[in-house]
């Protein structure tokens, strides 16, 4: 019979701790089931860490994973079957022995009492019993877990695995993610399934680009490939022959001794790239070939004439990879049919994809100069594609010539590049000029020149082109002695130069040339000296004037550019140079009235700009306000001294004087009610008209003036050597690199040094 127990026992709410104990005993018992697939899963994982599996054959590579993963799972398996899950009765005996009782407590609270209800003395001791047992089930306690593996695993195998894990852990944590996939990944893969791919595509070499390799395809964004591209596929693994499609047009791939495979295609046309293997598609790109597109060329000016009869022309040129090279054909209107003259211009740099062209031509000694002509800009692509732009009509400038003896022997020269019948009064025009040597100065080679035109006239069937040639240089040299051939010479140092900066020449070629253009220039210059009977202090060309000295120590710094390797400041150094060549002529002497004035004007700017500058401070509050009427005294004496230099100059002073008076009596008036801001505005008015006069004043006086800006500094883009855009190094600079250079060099050529680090230096050298 069961009895109840008392309503005065309070049973202790242990379910929960019975509950853990049947956890303690299970991870107790799962542990040692779990160790053996535990201890193989841990070598894999160390053998991964190591970058083991992949050294070996793609078969025997997928062979291991799979006698690792059946090893743990059949061990697994087995001790999984062999373990029993806990019961209530064995928890309530683990928390028993745990809290140390010898008693069961807990098997006295679900004991029964078999004795007769009605017995009090019997009901009142089980009672007592109980409570007893119930205050003892209070203090139950579960104990850590205890598999007891000393036992279980006497070799200790447990802690050579764990020991061998950190090991491969230290080596391999650095890229664990890559080395974990490279191990569960075989280069060995399924049917029509490879294992490795790589996919590269080589641009063609009119491109200039590199060769790429082929990712996955992202987001279905087609990959651009140039046309004419080669594309070079390898694969590895996989099952059975692989094919390379392109729109469905399928190509084997080769088979190659160590069992991989290979292609390599042109790509011309196309919108869809895939690798397939057996009955599977390995990898896919939807792809769109770019056609590479035709040069553009045009003028961007109109072309003007400078000095001595030069065809200044000025155009842009681009193409989508780069361009090769850019000319000028010229055809004859009256005769289009016949051979174009072909004149190259000079590109910025090495296959530039854009470029701005101006270059200065001296075609005055062509037999067309004087005629009209189509000039048309071509360009061609560094595919050899040739595209030209829209072409203009122009008449080819001559050289006027002052000398009369010159210009009749250049017009006769004319004459008979028009008809050949005029060569009997070429001859007379000939004989008259050499009969009397005192016409040229009794210049040798110059009667030279015009018996040897004449003789080659006298031949019914004359080379005209000789003819030519001679006359010409016989005109020259009446017309300039030494200075035309001197220039002539700058010329073709100047475009030798200019082609070997965009031929990427080596530096001592560059270098070469600058000495050449050097030496070029001095002797154009010893040619000027020896006309005007002394010494040039300073030359003018293109609106600007430098001084001898300042000409030999640009040359000298372009020198030393070229061989240091500052091929970019170079080249701006030369495009200026070449500018102030074109039209090359010794300046006028700083004496006369217009050029002191100027040079009063620009002691006069320096004034009002450090009056406008005290002004600025005052507005802006960096000195306290004040008085202004000592500024506005000395506003007041700035001005005076204008009005006297405008009366000195009379009719000739430039109106932009009296506008420059206007603007600094308005500013005498504000400072002297401290109105220093307005004063500011009026005294920078006054600054701006005072550099118009100095400029108007220097071409009175023909000598060229930098451009400044409002605050009295020369505008960049105006100096020599600076276009505003590119830095031209300071001689300390230029020095430096020099010295770098050299220090490199002799590194370079140190046999002491490793070979790696000579090789560095080398192709590190190479850049220069």
């Amino acid at each position: 019979m069961t009895t109840q127990p008392p309503d005065d026992v309070a049973l202790p709410p242990f379910t929960g701790r019975l509950r853990l104990a049947r956890w303690v005993l299970a991870w107790e018992r799962l542990w040692p089931a779990l160790l053996p697939s535990a201890m193989v899963a841990g070598l894999l994982l160390a053998a991964a860490l190591f970058d083991l599996l992949p050294l070996l054959p793609g078969w025997l590579h997928a062979g291991a994973l799979a006698a690792f993963a059946t090893a743990a799972g059949l061990l697994a398996r087995r001790g999984l079957k062999r373990m029993a899950w806990p019961s209530d009765t064995e928890a309530a005996r683990r928390l028993e022995r745990d809290s140390g009782f010898d008693h069961r407590p807990l098997a006295a609270l679900g004991d029964v009492l078999a004795a007769d209800p009605a017995d009090s003395f019997a009901q009142a001791l089980w009672a007592t019993h109980r409570r007893r047992a119930a205050a003892q089930a209070g203090r139950l306690r579960v104990g850590m877990p205890s598999p007891d593996m000393a036992a279980r695993d006497p070799w200790g195998l447990r802690v050579g695995v764990l020991l061998l894990l950190a090991v491969a852990a230290a080596t391999g944590w650095r890229d664990a993610p890559a080395r974990l996939a490279r191990a569960l990944t075989p280069a060995i893969g399924l049917p029509g399934m490879a294992a490795g791919l790589e996919v590269w595509v080589t641009p063609p070499a009119y491109t200039g680009l590199a060769p790429a390799l082929l990712h996955p395809p992202a987001n279905g964004r087609p990959v651009a490939i140039a046309a004419g591209s080669t594309v070079l596929a390898a694969l590895s693994g996989g099952w059975g022959g692989a094919d390379l499609a392109i729109d469905g047009r399928r190509t084997a791939f080769q088979r190659l001794a160590d069992g991989n495979q290979r292609i390599e295609a042109r790509i011309e046309s196309g919108s869809r790239l895939e690798v397939r293997q057996a009955f599977g598609t390995v990898a896919a790109w939807p792809i769109q070939v770019v056609v590479d597109a035709l040069p553009s060329i045009e003028f961007s000016q109109p072309a003007a004439i400078g000095e001595r009869g030069r065809l200044h022309v000025q155009a842009t040129a681009s193409d989508d990879y780069g361009l090769a090279k850019a000319w000028l054909e010229i055809h004859r209107i009256d005769a289009p049919d016949g051979e174009p003259l072909k004149v190259d211009l000079a590109l910025a740099a090495n296959r530039p994809r854009n470029a701005d062209i101006s270059s200065w031509i001296d075609l005055t000694a062509h037999p067309w100069a004087g005629l009209p002509v189509s000039v048309r800009p071509m360009a061609e692509d560094t595919a050899g594609q040739v595209a030209g732009g829209q072409p203009v009509a122009v008449t080819l400038p001559e050289r006027d010539f002052a000398n009369p003896v010159a210009r009749a022997v250049a017009d006769e020269r004319r004459a008979i590049t028009e008809d050949r019948t005029n060569a009997r009064s070429a001859i007379d025009v000939l004989d008259f000029a050499s009969d009397d040597p005192r016409q040229f100065g009794d210049d040798v080679r110059t009667f030279l020149a015009l018996r040897l035109a004449r003789h080659v006239l006298e031949n019914d069937a004359f080379d005209l082109a000789e003819a030519q040639d001679l006359m010409w240089v016989a005109a020259l040299r009446i017309e300039e002695g030494d200075l035309a051939i001197a220039r002539r010479a700058v010329d073709e140092a100047a475009k030798a130069l200019e082609k070997a900066l965009a031929d990427n020449a080596p530096a001592d070629e560059l270098q070469r040339l600058v000495e050449q253009l050097q030496a070029a220039i001095q002797r154009a210059v010893a040619a000027m000296a020896e006309r005007m009977g002394h010494e040039p202090q300073s030359l003018a060309g293109d609106g600007q004037v430098i001084g001898v000295d300042d000409l030999a120590r640009m040359l000298e710094n372009m020198r030393a550019m070229a061989g240091s390797g500052a091929r970019d400041a170079l080249r701006q150094m030369l495009g200026d140079l070449s500018r102030l060549m074109a039209d090359l002529h010794p300046a006028p002497s700083p004496d006369g009235p217009a050029a002191k004035a100027a040079a009063e004007l620009d002691d006069m700017v320096r004034r009002q700009q450090q009056l406008l500058d005290q002004s600025f401070r005052h507005a802006e509050g960096a000195r306290p306000s004040g008085d202004g009427k000592a500024a506005a005294a000395a506003q007041e004496r700035l001005r005076q001294d204008l009005r006297g230099l405008a009366g000195k100059l009379g009719d000739e002073a430039p109106g932009q004087l009296g506008d420059a008076e206007s603007a600094m009596g308005g500013a005498v008036g504000e400072l002297g009610k401290g109105a220093w801001g307005s004063a500011a505005e009026a005294q920078g008015q006054a600054v701006r008209r005072l550099q118009d006069g100095i400029e108007q004043l220097g071409k009175m006086a023909g000598i060229g003036m930098l451009p400044r800006d409002p605050m009295g500094r020369p505008l960049p883009g105006h100096g020599i050597g600076d276009d505003g855009t590119t830095r031209i190094p300071g001689q300390s600079e230029v020095q430096r690199a020099r010295r770098i250079l050299d220090e490199l060099r002799r590194r370079a050529g140190d046999r002491q040094r490793s070979e790696p680090e000579r090789d560095y230096l080398h192709r590190l050298l190479e850049q220069f």
